[in-house]
């Protein structure tokens, strides 16, 4: 353990960075496991070498419980393992956690590729009366017991957190109750009686069903009924956790748009106790394919976190980083840390990495083009994430289509549609602007148009360059960093910024780019307006102007 903090520590200084501490600010870096990977002794061995071969590729690992409903016996059977390799990841200085990777069940097709042999209770049943094979009612008291004991089996590690999976939700349980459903929920015969006593009705399943389709004020408070089923599932869970790992933080992974339910399921872990809590959102965007999907999705996410009100006890944002089915041909190692430094610029602080599976390609492949690249990248996206996290995002605004804006913001003007400071609002008009189809003089006019707008913008452009770019500011509103991502197939620059509320002590401003060495940059000063000259910035690729040093 001291070694790899002291390999650590030599590696953040000969990159110049400041010393990154030990978990000082909490796991940064997170990497997501699944069932395979603890199943015998012989593959937890295979996982662990790779990690432990790569130190820095990871501060925290959340183990899988499974997708099925196997007996408890099972269940006791894995979370020994799960202790043992606990403490083999406790040695080498990396957090244990745990993902409840099932709770109602995603769908019957998904839930049966495991032992659900343990499932005697009602499963999850739609408007017309579908019963699922291996969805559950999340009402059913069999149901619940068995999640507060299947909690306290894996308890017994004491995970650094637990995260309960996105099938916690009122739809999406198929055959039964497909996604966007206009009627979800469980309709079972407890969840009718119990809608009824909540509500003073006297509905029948069919009744209901039929009055909701043309009653709105009606299906409000069904769907109300129905997110209060799933925050009873989250709390038993979390009760049973924290009774028996009372430091073990709570979080929830979620889709992004079901904010109303999102919200009440996460202020439900968070009431247990009191404790902060975390949230990872995420859903698409595997492959390299298309990676401006994946910075699409970074910007989605600083959107959600916005739609959700930033609640201050939500303590860690860390999007779903993933590729699926996690073969070599999924993702490349390079769209990986670019979609992680955009979510952190667009106001994640955290990253969860599902990128390895045990069985699907040989671990020394895992180890050289996925685990080894995070780790050379790890004190680099670390420094960012603490840096964004002691700043400010500061932008234009809009409440326009998420779509339409990602287009936009290729055009190097910085849109905030998460949470931070609104410079001035962008037009819808405006918005429309696309990269593709539009001159490089009109962008930098689009830009001037701006600037002058808002009475002179914290960062402005004034280089052709496609890709996004964040100013971030200190709580004096003093500029903190620039971040920039580009998203072109060639290098780009040099790039001159024209840039604002620069600390008046402060001669020159390091350019930090992923996997390039950092360059110092002297400044320019006309006034109150400061220039600084980026060299450069490789393909699809990421840094960021940093103004620590004075």
């Amino acid at each position: 353990m001291k070694k790899k903090l002291l390999a650590a520590t030599a590696l953040a200084a000969l990159l110049n960075f400041p010393s990154l501490g030990a978990g000082a600010d909490g796991p940064i870096l997170q990497l997501r496991l699944r069932t395979p990977d603890t199943r015998s002794d012989e593959e937890w061995a295979s996982t662990l070498g790779i990690i432990r071969g790569n130190p820095g590729c990871c501060d925290e690992v959340w183990f899988s419980t499974g997708i099925g409903y196997p007996p408890l016996s099972v269940h006791a059977e894995r979370a020994e393992r799960m202790k043992r390799a606990a403490e083999d990841l406790r040695r080498i200085g990396i957090v244990p956690s745990l993902q409840v990777q099932a709770t109602l069940g995603h769908s019957d097709r998904i839930g049966n590729i495991e032992d659900c042999s343990a499932k005697d209770w009602t499963g999850w049943t739609s408007s017309t009366g579908l019963e699922d094979r291996v969805c559950s009612c999340p009402r059913d008291p069999k149901f619940l017991a068995y999640f507060r004991e299947v909690a306290k089996l894996y308890a017994a590690f004491r995970p650094g957190s637990v995260w309960i999976d996105d099938d916690l939700r009122y739809d999406g349980h198929m055959p039964a109750t497909p996604h966007g459903d206009p009627r979800p929920g469980c309709w079972c015969g407890r969840c009718i009686a119990d809608f009824n006593r909540e509500t003073g009705g006297t509905w029948t399943r069919e009744a209901l069903a039929r009055a909701v389709k043309a009653d709105d004020a009606l299906l409000a408070k069904w769907k109300s009924f129905s997110v209060g089923s799933l925050v009873g599932v989250a709390q038993a869970i979390a009760g049973a956790f924290r009774e028996a790992s009372p430091g073990t933080m709570m979080g929830l992974q979620h889709g992004m748009r079901a904010t109303e339910s999102i919200r009440r399921i996460l202020e439900g872990l968070h009431g247990t106790d009191g404790a902060p809590v975390g949230y990872r959102p995420g859903g698409g965007c595997y492959f390299d394919d298309n990676p401006n999907e994946q910075v699409w999705k970074s910007m989605c996410t600083g959107r959600c976190r916005r739609a959700l009100g930033d609640p201050p006890w939500v303590k860690v944002w860390t999007p779903e980083i993933e590729s699926c089915p996690r073969n070599y041909g999924s993702r490349s190692a390079q769209s990986i840390l670019v979609e992680g430094f955009t979510a952190f610029m667009y106001g994640m602080n955290a990253m969860s990495m599902l990128v390895i599976h045990t069985g699907h390609e040989p671990p020394e492949l895992y180890s050289a083009k996925v685990l080894a690249p995070i780790a050379k990248a790890a004190p680099f996206l670390k420094a960012y994430a603490r840096a964004c996290a002691e700043s400010t995002a500061v932008g234009f605004g809009t409440d326009g289509d998420i779509d339409v804006a990602h287009r936009f913001a290729s055009l190097g003007i910085p849109l905030n549609v998460g949470v931070g400071k609104i410079e001035g609002m962008v037009s819808e008009e405006e918005l429309r602007t696309d990269c593709r189809q539009v001159t490089t003089l009109r962008i930098q006019e689009l830009r001037n148009v701006l600037d002058r707008r808002a009475g002179g913008s914290t960062a402005v452009l004034e280089s052709p360059f496609v890709g996004h770019m964040m100013p971030r500011v200190s709580s004096d509103g003093s500029l903190r960093l620039v971040s920039l991502v580009s998203v072109r197939i060639e290098e780009q620059g040099p790039l001159t910024l024209r840039l604002r509320h620069v600390p008046a002590g402060c001669r020159s401003m390091v350019w930090r780019e992923m996997n390039r060495a950092p360059v110092t940059l002297p400044l320019v000063r006309e006034g109150d307006v400061v220039r600084v000259t980026v060299p450069s910035v490789s393909a699809w690729n990421a840094g960021w102007l940093d103004l620590n040093e004075l």
